[in-house]
């Protein structure tokens, strides 16, 4: 667990989502637990959130441009329904190391959000995300010392996993602070940000 400089925090953008949500993420880590037991490590369901941005170590100091550039971003973005797709990986059958819920709903509109994010941080040095946004909120991460065999044994079982019917909607972003313990990761909102559609002023 490598120490984070005092005059540093560890950052990333996300869209909460409701305890309703996690509460239905929480049954399915627990069914996958029953099948995969401690070959993986599962994220706490309290935790869950659709990350649009990571940022990582970033000095204090620089906490008012990055809210100031999340403001600008959300301007014209109003609130849009998300659901449950299918439950996905990362890594292919033999190097499985993540397990995910995909996201669908307005799916296109959580998109230009992430682009307006992404636009409003390069500004205040943040270099934007190369990699294809794909919508998901982590389950859990394979351990580096589980077999290729036993990867693919996982891979399976998570196929066979069928996925809650679950929807909700999304009005913020929110800014969050990660804390890494022994525990896994700790999180902290640190600045919401309403998403709202700005009406033009009486002229």
């Amino acid at each position: 667990m490598s120490e984070i400089a005092p005059d540093h925090v560890r950052l990333f953008v996300a869209c909460e989502v409701p305890d309703d949500v996690k509460a239905s993420i929480g049954e399915v880590i627990e069914t996958l637990r029953s099948r995969s037991g401690a070959d993986v490590r599962w994220i706490r369901a309290e935790g869950v959130h659709v990350t649009l941005k990571f940022l990582g170590e970033v000095p204090v100091k620089k906490l008012p441009a990055i809210k100031l550039g999340i403001q600008e971003a959300v301007v014209g973005h109003s609130p849009f329904e998300l659901e449950f797709s299918n439950i996905g990986t990362f890594g292919g059958r033999e190097g499985l190391r993540l397990m995910w819920v995909g996201i669908a709903g307005d799916v296109l509109r959580l998109e230009a959000l992430v682009r307006a994010v992404n636009a409003a941080l390069a500004v205040v040095g943040f270099e934007p995300e190369r990699r294809p946004f794909r919508p998901h909120l982590t389950l859990g991460r394979v351990r580096d010392e589980v077999p290729t065999r036993r990867r693919a044994e996982i891979e399976v079982a998570v196929g066979k996993m069928d996925v809650p019917g679950v929807s909700w909607r999304t009005a913020h972003v929110s800014l969050m602070r990660s804390r890494l313990t022994m525990q896994g990761a700790a999180y902290e909102v640190l600045a919401t940000f309403p998403l709202r559609v700005a009406v033009p002023a009486p002229g």
